[in-house]
């Protein structure tokens, strides 16, 4: 089935996002039309400066650089894309949604750039310029800058999150304890279960090298949670550490 011009512009972000690099011959093929044609979507993401054009191929534009916790953007990498695209299916359209401060969900905040109908509030700087030329209305909580996560902490983000009615909040985690999900910071602690508090529906992005580990604070409880997404099916001895009414998907 032939593309239109959104869906086909959609599929290159989505080529460059998971390959950093991709020559404008190499999608011409695989979408089947001209690379005069390539080279005209390639410049309406150009111009919105999501991507880079260089002589014959495509990266990603300095909006998604790497910055000073790219060792842990990087780990799982593949997994985080994937189980991005799952959580694609449980965003509504004309929803607001939150994203915390995890690099999972900094692979979302890349898959959301070619939407326009959501209300997309962060605590995360790098979520913010990742978004920042999207056509979706973005806030920003501000308040005590976290270098570590590149995120905002502290009372003034927690008086942000805590006046807000969202309907999805994606959250991110670096392990399970016996009671919920769990974070090795504590500044990060209070936020997410403010975030948590003022939502809907709650989804857990956990790439698999997590679902073994336990951080230091218990966020928010399991009752709290609608659903765990990771990007492969758990294994009996992994699906055992977690209550039997937790919902899991995977992509």
């Amino acid at each position: 089935m032939k593309l239109t011009s959104d869906e086909r512009k959609n599929r290159i972000l989505h080529e460059v996002i998971t390959k950093n690099k991709v020559g404008i011959n190499a999608l011409a093929d695989e979408f089947g039309v001209t690379t005069e044609t390539i080279r005209k979507d390639v410049s309406s993401l150009h111009k919105k400066n999501i991507i880079s054009k260089k002589h014959g191929y495509v990266t990603l534009a300095n909006t998604f650089s790497e910055n000073e916790f790219t060792t842990k953007e990087n780990q799982q990498l593949t997994e985080k894309i994937n189980l991005a695209e799952a959580a694609l299916k449980f965003i509504p359209e004309n929803s607001a949604i939150f994203l915390d401060t995890s690099t999972t969900t900094l692979q979302l905040a890349k898959l959301l750039i070619m939407r326009s109908d959501l209300t997309i509030i962060t605590n995360s700087l790098r979520i913010a310029q990742v978004l920042s030329n999207s056509e979706n209305q973005i806030l920003l909580t501000g308040g005590s800058y976290r270098k570590k996560s590149n995120s905002y902490v502290g009372n003034w983000a927690l008086n942000a999150i805590c006046s807000l009615n969202v309907d999805v909040a994606f959250i991110g985690c670096d392990g399970f304890s016996e009671t919920g999900p769990t974070i090795r910071s504590y500044q990060e602690l209070e936020i997410k279960k403010a975030i948590a508090d003022h939502s809907k529906k709650n989804i857990i992005l956990c790439d698999s090298s997590k679902i073994l580990q336990e951080g230091l604070y218990t966020f928010i409880s399991y009752e709290e949670i609608d659903m765990i997404i990771t990007n492969r099916k758990l294994e009996e001895h992994e699906r055992e550490k977690f209550p039997e009414d937790i919902f899991f998907f995977s992509n």
